[in-house]
């Protein structure tokens, strides 16, 4: 009996003092509510923010890039071996459901990086940050969670719109709607300018960040999708005359690993090698031949080829079997008989002597550039034409053309000389899919490229493709993935037509 009173008492003691312990503040823990409190943690969170965009691993983020090609005229999926990332397939053939991989993995880690800013627009105001500094993140924090929404809303339409850190009973929020996302994508852009930094003024160490001038541009582009040409035009016009930007002189140097944030870039992920750390670009890789240490994805079609052929960009944007690359790859092998159309990219190619000792495959340290100035040149010029300002479309066209040494757009229909520029000039660069979207012309152009190559391509690789038999008018948007629509008890609702 004694024994059991003693165990009992011990047994009370013990609960009590766990009691006791649980309810004192945990120490040496950071939480939400104690980071941020002064500037090396508020920029190591800004940061946070940028990396986001391209995490640690090759499908986390960079493997989607390739959307923008792979579902549109210009690319296949590539390689060819059928179980290999099949859902990629899918996606590049119009075979998709709510229940594919890739549409999940883009969802997900978008909304991380909206998280990452949203907790930086909440918390930084409340530390010890000089103010300058704290205008500054919370405006990098607008401008990359208005790129994010960017993204979804040209790939999903409307959707959830979190503004601020959600607590678990509001953890699912319903769509919003595709106007509402893009009146906050300009909203944020338009706050995020009137703090951010001029590119001129930012020190070596801050290149690669957002600036005034870049906000200033993807208003533009958000004006552009939403075929609001007078604000197109303007915003396009505040960017150019800034003087924070300039056409490299030589087009091969674009894209070049030794030109990190050249003087064309408007905003570029950044991308480095490390051998511990992971913050490399994974595109070279995946894109490149199998015969060469790549993966064979998003192989150029023969119908771009054949578009711009004659033209002198041609070179440094498609690599075709048998084609002289370097001194290392005179005679460059695409592995045929693994890909669908004996092509490769030349823009994320890297010789060997470039090439990540180690990992390569998330340590590549060509920066990936999204925006740049010819880019902008061609929006402008697109928004001029729409405007009815022909001459001055012309003129932004005819810039672009120059550095290429191509004649300048005298006459004709100036509106589609610019959507050919668009298509030549960015060709692999993951602009044509969103750009025949927001024209209305996907379903024309995919049905072409299919009357192609089913009736008209000889070529010896990929003649005869069936690329856009599924195609359907509901995939001028993706759909919501499942995973959320299940998640979401209701709330959420799933595009049309899936």
């Amino acid at each position: 009996m004694k024994i059991k009173i003693l165990t009992t008492l011990l047994l009370i003691m013990s609960l009590a003092s766990c009691e006791d312990f649980l309810d004192k503040p945990i120490k040496g823990v950071q939480t939400v509510d104690n980071y941020y409190s002064d500037e090396i943690e508020s920029e190591y969170a800004v940061i946070g923010a940028y990396a986001s965009l391209s995490p640690e691993d090759w499908w986390q983020m960079d493997f989607y890039w390739l959307i923008g090609d792979v579902c549109s005229d210009d690319a296949f999926k590539g390689n060819s071996i059928a179980g290999d990332q099949a859902d990629f397939g899918f996606l590049a053939n119009y075979n998709i459901n709510p229940g594919n991989e890739w549409l999940d993995v883009k969802w997900r880690y978008t909304y991380i990086t909206i998280s990452r800013c949203n907790l930086i627009i909440e918390n930084v105001p409340n530390g010890a940050t000089p103010q300058n500094l704290k205008d500054k993140f919370i405006a990098e924090a607008k401008f990359l969670r208005a790129f994010s929404y960017f993204e979804l809303v040209r790939n999903f339409g409307g959707v959830p719109m979190p503004l601020k850190n959600l607590s678990p009973n509001e953890a699912t929020l319903p769509r919003s709607t595709e106007q509402d996302v893009w009146q906050q994508i300009v909203t944020d852009l338009t706050e995020a300018a009137e703090k951010l930094p001029s590119r001129n003024s930012q020190e070596a160490d801050e290149q690669g960040r957002a600036t005034k001038e870049a906000a200033w541009a993807y208003l533009a582009k958000a004006h552009a999708y939403q075929k609001n040409w007078p604000e197109a035009q303007d915003f396009a016009q505040l960017a150019i005359t800034s003087g924070a930007y300039s056409l490299e002189s030589d087009f091969k140097n674009i894209w070049s690993v030794d030109n990190p944030n050249g003087v064309e870039s408007i905003f570029e992920i950044q991308h480095n090698y490390n051998d511990v750390f992971r913050v490399g670009n994974a595109l070279p890789v995946i894109t490149r031949s199998r015969a060469d240490g790549g993966w064979g994805f998003a192989s150029p079609s023969s119908n771009l080829e054949k578009f711009m052929a004659g033209d002198p960009r041609l070179v440094h944007t498609i690599i075709k079997q048998g084609d002289n690359v370097d001194s290392d790859h005179p005679s460059y092998d695409t592995n045929p008989s693994e890909n669908e159309s004996g092509r490769t990219t030349r823009k994320f190619y890297l010789p060997l002597s470039d090439r990540a000792p180690n990992n390569e495959y998330v340590t590549s340290p060509l920066n990936h550039i999204l925006f740049r100035y010819a880019d902008l040149l061609l929006l402008h010029a697109e928004a001029a034409a729409e405007n009815g300002q022909t001459s001055v479309a012309q003129n932004s066209l005819n810039e672009v053309r120059r550095r290429v040494g191509l004649p300048n757009v005298t006459s004709g229909d100036i509106l589609n000389a610019v959507r050919s520029e668009r298509r030549k000039e960015l060709a692999l660069e993951g602009h044509r899919f969103f750009d025949l979207k927001r024209w209305g012309l996907l379903d024309e152009a995919i049905e072409d490229f299919l009357d192609y190559n089913l009736n008209e391509n000889n070529d010896p690789y990929d003649a005869g493709n069936t690329k856009g038999q599924l195609f359907q008018m509901h995939h001028y948007l993706f759909p919501i993935p499942q995973t959320e629509i299940d998640l979401s008890q209701g709330k959420i609702v799933q595009n049309p037509g899936y």
